[in-house]
């Protein structure tokens, strides 16, 4: 059950890419605007980065970052990891899923649709709200040259489209709305992040719901520590997971619960998923 994970290559190159071509763009803080990394045990480090994720980008932003889902070590091929953006300051709405896979996370970023990655939007007239407002805003000042920024941005996209082959995402809107659909299809259990728990992210090889943890949608009673600890030392995977997910989304931070929780992830053979877990949570 212990999995190693490997830098994509995608990514690789990019990183390699960005350091290539960073004299020619001096006006941009980054090539790409994200600071990229990899690190298998960097998950975010903020209680509501996933104890599944590994973290790839950072906005400099709020803690905003984005990662790729693991769905607890079932993906072990990063190339093709669902990628999510955690914002620890949009309490209710921390993690979601914006893109299939690093190639269309990048490919949409290029697309200009950076405001589509980082924001929640309810509907798609919100979005074109958004999008308009950001129009009248960008202006330059005394102390930032927006015609400048535009051209270098605009040259690191053409640079980027080229070098890596990607395709344009012209409606960004419906593409996210459908990979959120289809994640929720493949949902055996659901989680208060909206994440849930994805049907190869259990021993169970089936689409068939599985049974939630016993405070599934309702507040977990975190002084009720035996009570906790003992659902989860018996509990089946699939409603462990969720159950993580929902302690890290409602700030459950009793280090007996959390203890416990990582005791129950080594046994089952998710180490870097306890790792992860502990550092985001302190224990």
């Amino acid at each position: 059950m212990v999995h190693s994970y490997e830098i994509p290559p995608l990514l690789d190159e990019i990183m390699t890419w960005e350091k290539e071509i960073k004299q020619q763009v001096p006006y941009l803080e980054t090539p790409t605007g994200y600071y990229l990394q990899f690190d298998p045990n960097e998950n975010g480090g903020y209680q509501s980065s996933p104890a599944d994720a590994i973290m790839f980008a950072g906005t400099g932003m709020g803690g905003i970052h984005f990662s790729f889902l693991t769905d607890f070590g079932s993906v072990t091929d990063l190339s093709v990891a669902p990628i999510i953006c955690v914002d620890p300051m949009d309490f209710g709405n921390c993690a979601r899923v914006v893109a299939n896979n690093i190639s269309d996370f990048f490919a949409l970023h290029f697309s200009d649709h950076e405001g589509l990655l980082l924001n929640n939007f309810e509907s798609e007239e919100d979005y074109l709200d958004y999008l308009r407002d950001r129009e009248g805003k960008e202006e330059s000042s005394e102390y930032f040259d927006r015609k400048k920024w535009d051209l270098q941005k605009n040259e690191v996209r053409d640079l980027a489209m080229r070098r890596f082959g990607f395709q344009p995402i012209l409606d960004g809107y419906s593409y996210m709305k459908e990979v959120r659909h289809a994640r929720w299809k493949e949902l055996i259990v659901s989680t208060s992040d909206g994440l849930g728990i994805a049907s190869q992210g259990t021993a169970v090889n089936s689409l068939k719901k599985q049974t939630p943890h016993p405070w599934h949608m309702k507040e977990i009673p975190y002084r009720e520590v035996e009570q906790l600890n003992a659902y989860i030392e018996s509990a089946e995977q699939a409603g462990l997971f969720g159950f993580i997910r929902d302690c890290q989304v409602q700030g459950v931070d009793d280090y007996e619960v959390i203890r416990a929780i990582y005791d129950r992830l080594v046994s089952l053979g998710f180490p870097l998923e306890a790792k992860r877990l502990a550092n985001c949570m302190d224990i």
